[in-house]
């Protein structure tokens, strides 16, 4: 397979978590790239047509060169996605995930290490941020989950915060009757 460019890549994975989210949802609202709540997460999925909850994804792109040594690759990877779980635990969701950008078998040999893990809960336990998997390697990508994202807290400002972002931003995808 000839490698293309990351923003190539990242377009691909963003496609690829977007079919996930209109699986995986009830009516999605499906943003890229969106201005949420002070950051700017890859997506933006709100659920039950923009009247749910929030998911929120970040992509981590795993670069190539470290696939043919697990030993660098898992460090490479780790330092990647520990910088990434603080920066997506400060996104205002009830659903947080990295998602982990690259060619089969790289990306589908990660798992977490046990200290990972724990970073992955909330503070108080109620929330866990997941970890996807994209497999850019097939001729479509494909999408698996290693970390089941659990829901966080709510709260008023995410349910404000969506209200007026889904009344102003246009959704990349949607149901439209």
């Amino acid at each position: 397979m000839i490698e293309s460019p990351t923003q190539q890549d990242l377009g691909r994975a963003k496609n690829a978590v977007q079919d996930y989210f209109i699986r995986k949802l009830l009516i999605p609202k499906i943003y890229f790239d969106a201005d949420w709540g002070g950051t700017k997460p890859d997506l933006v999925a709100i659920d039950r047509a923009g009247v749910g909850d929030v998911h929120v994804v970040q992509l981590v792109k795993i670069a190539t060169e470290h696939e043919d040594d697990p030993t660098s690759l898992k460090i490479y990877a780790d330092i990647l996605i520990n910088a990434q779980i603080e920066e997506i635990r400060k996104t205002p969701a009830q659903f947080r995930y990295l998602a982990l950008v690259g060619l089969a078998p790289t990306v589908d040999s990660y798992q977490p290490s046990s200290d990972q893990t724990k970073k992955l809960l909330a503070e108080d336990g109620v929330g866990r941020i997941g970890i996807l998997l994209v497999d850019l390697a097939e001729s479509e990508a494909v999408v698996r989950t290693a970390v089941r994202a659990e829901r966080f807290r709510s709260s008023r400002d995410i349910i404000a915060n969506a209200d007026i972002f889904v009344a102003k931003a246009t959704p990349n995808w949607e149901v439209r009757e």
